[in-house]
Order: structure tokens, then C-alpha cells, then sequence
């Protein structure tokens, strides 16, 4: 086993030295923050140059009491999508959480984890949906359809009987500002007999049990947990419930009938807030061993846009990365096996 940060830097030392190839995520991520600073500089000046009136200016930009930019949008229905979370048989990437479907009805999360992988999405994509606000860091944009009764009302939800949907694969489905469209949601679709993989970080979840426990046999409910440890989770998940509460919330599922699983990401190589890796799965595998939930996954941070540019201004240090997925891979499993539980490693090219 790996007990501290020298072992751990053996470990990933010996990984580089077998590796043939790997890809320089210094380079990677100053590329990618450069890449977006030029994007956001261009449409900052195109903005300018199309002299928006400062009403409509304004009107776009209107800033949430959180601090977050907001903006005016529409959607088209149907609310589900294709995705590429679900199985490889199923033309998808490997991750296990849909049977290729996706119900997003918001862009941006005000949830503002430095870590993850969405933002890099919206920067590319989001601005012909939701504008320029896109531009602002993760955490701080954020908007609903203007028609999202429309949507949902509009939304033949017949048509995915029997369809594992996953609410939601690009912000969280119960943050506040959604939670009561994500009821309707449910009351609409539910009774159609639509399956659901409910992801999400909010105990808010816990209000629909009632509804979900109905439906026992559609739903399973999923958080994510980074870190068993405040410091980093903190830091990393600066408007996220502590990790001990999320857990909570997978117990309180359990003894509501509904299946559950846990996504262990990402997983954070030694920092100065959580210096030993081992401790942390340690906490984490004793935590899950107790309340046995049905599925457990397992992911390591990894360079997507400029997350690691957030994250590293989060803890305040540089990150490594060399070789660390596999020595993330290994810890896993042993410490899940540890404690007489199995789960499902999402290797970094998945």
C-alpha cells in the first residue's frame, strides 16, 4: 500500500518511467486557458462593436444574489437528448449512468466545483443556447429556458418507456433555483414509465423521496463524492453540502427502498490540504461499507479545458498528474476491496 506522499511519488515516478507516452497537462492546460481567454477577449470585443443597447444589456446580464451571471434562453423539445454516458455496447463512452440519454434543462451549475469537466462543454457549445455569460467562470453563469413549463408539457416522454434517462449529466438537477421543475419532471414522466439515474450533490433530493419511492423500480439515486476530507471539499466544492451529508442523503435513499450508487470523483493526487491519498479512500470505502450502496464508481481528476487552472487556484499549488490515474485506479479497488465492496474504475481516456 501507498501510506504517504514520498510512496506516492515513487509509485507515479515508476508509472512515468513505464509509460511510452504521455501527454504534458502543464502544456494541455495552458493551452486550453489561453484558448479561452482569446475566445472570451473576441466576444467581448463583438459584443462591443454590436452596441447593445444598455437595457437588453443589462437584461442579459442580471446578476443572481449569488453573484452569478444570468441570461435569457430557449429550448426546443424534447427535453431528453442522446448522451454518451452509457454503456460502450451502446455506441457510449463506458460510463454506466443511462441507456444514452441525457434530460439537461439548465445551462451552467451554481454548485461552482473547480474540477469539473462541464465547463469546458459550455465554453464550446453554450453560447448559441444561453449568450456570452458562458464566458464567465464555471460557477458563475447560469440560466433556465424561459419556457420550461412549455418544455415539459411538450415533451412526449411515452416515447423513452423503459429508458434509463440520466437527470442531469451537465448541471445538478437539485439545486435550488431547479428543484421544483425537477418535480414536474418527474410527475410527468415517471408515470410514463421512464427510468431515471438521478445525479446529483443536493440533499434536496431527499424532499421527493415520496414520489420516488412510487417508482422504486425506475429510479436509482447517485451522488459524487471527491473527498471524505472538509479542507479539500471546501475548496473544491465551495457551494456543495460536506461530504458526510451527501452520504446522508445515499443512507436515507436506502431506507427509502430506491437503489443507489456513488461516483468517487475526482479523485486528487496529494495536495496540501489532503496530503495522504490512502487515509482519504480509507474514510471513504468504511463510510460506503456501511450503508452497501448498488453501484460504485471510481474517477481521477483529469485535464478538461481549464479546470485545472480553477482547481490549481483553489489549493493554491501546482497539481501532478503524471501517471497518477493508474496509481488512483489501484488504490481504489484495493481499499473497496478492503472492505468487501467492488465498483467500476472510469479509466482518463473514458
Amino acid at each position: 500500500m501507498l501510506a504517504n506522499a514520498d510512496e506516492f511519488g515513487s509509485a507515479v515516478r515508476r508509472d512515468v518511467a513505464r509509460a511510452s507516452a504521455l501527454r504534458d497537462p502543464v502544456k494541455s492546460r495552458e493551452a486550453a486557458y489561453k484558448a479561452w481567454r482569446t475566445m472570451r477577449s473576441r466576444e467581448r470585443l463583438a459584443e462591443a462593436e454590436r452596441s447593445v443597447p444598455l437595457p437588453r444589456f443589462v437584461e442579459t446580464r442580471f446578476t443572481l444574489p449569488a453573484g452569478v451571471a444570468t441570461g435569457r434562453m430557449m429550448m426546443k423539445p424534447p427535453l431528453i437528448r442522446p448522451s454518451k454516458l452509457t454503456y460502450v455496447e451502446k455506441g457510449g463512452v463506458g460510463k454506466q449512468l443511462s441507456d444514452g440519454w441525457a434530460l439537461n434543462f439548465a445551462v451552467g451549475c451554481t454548485h461552482g466545483c473547480v474540477f469539473c469537466y462541464v465547463d469546458e462543454i459550455q465554453k464550446k457549445f453554450g453560447f448559441i443556447r444561453a449568450g456570452p455569460m458562458v464566458y464567465e467562470e464555471w460557477g458563475n453563469y447560469f440560466a433556465v429556458p424561459e419556457n420550461i413549463d412549455e418544455l415539459i408539457e411538450e415533451t412526449p416522454w411515452w416515447k423513452w418507456r423503459g429508458e434509463e434517462v440520466m437527470l442531469s449529466s451537465t448541471h445538478d438537477p437539485y439545486l435550488p433555483q431547479l428543484c421544483r421543475w425537477t418535480r414536474r419532471i418527474l410527475e410527468k414522466a415517471l408515470p410514463e414509465g421512464v427510468k431515471f439515474c438521478i445525479q446529483t450533490r443536493s440533499p434536496l433530493v431527499e424532499r421527493d423521496f415520496d414520489l420516488l419511492s412510487r417508482y422504486r423500480e425506475q429510479v436509482r439515486i447517485q451522488v459524487s463524492i471527491a473527498t471524505m476530507s472538509e479542507r479539500l471539499a471546501r475548496a473544491v466544492e465551495p457551494r456543495v453540502v460536506p461530504p458526510r451529508r451527501r452520504l446522508e442523503t445515499l443512507r436515507k435513499a436506502k431506507q427509502a427502498g430506491l437503489r443507489t450508487g456513488v461516483i468517487i470523483a475526482p479523485v486528487f493526487p496529494p495536495n496540501r490540504l489532503r496530503p495522504v491519498l490512502t487515509e482519504d479512500l480509507e474514510a471513504l470505502a468504511e463510510a460506503l461499507a456501511e450503508i452497501k450502496p448498488d453501484h460504485i464508481y471510481g474517477e481521477s481528476l483529469h485535464v478538461r479545458g481549464i479546470n485545472l487552472v480553477y482547481v490549481e487556484r483553489a489549493l493554491g499549488e501546482r497539481i501532478r498528474l503524471e501517471g497518477f490515474d493508474q496509481v488512483a485506479r489501484l488504490l481504489f479497488y484495493a481499499k473497496l476491496a478492503d472492505h468487501g465492496l467492488s465498483g467500476v474504475w472510469w479509466p482518463e481516456e473514458v
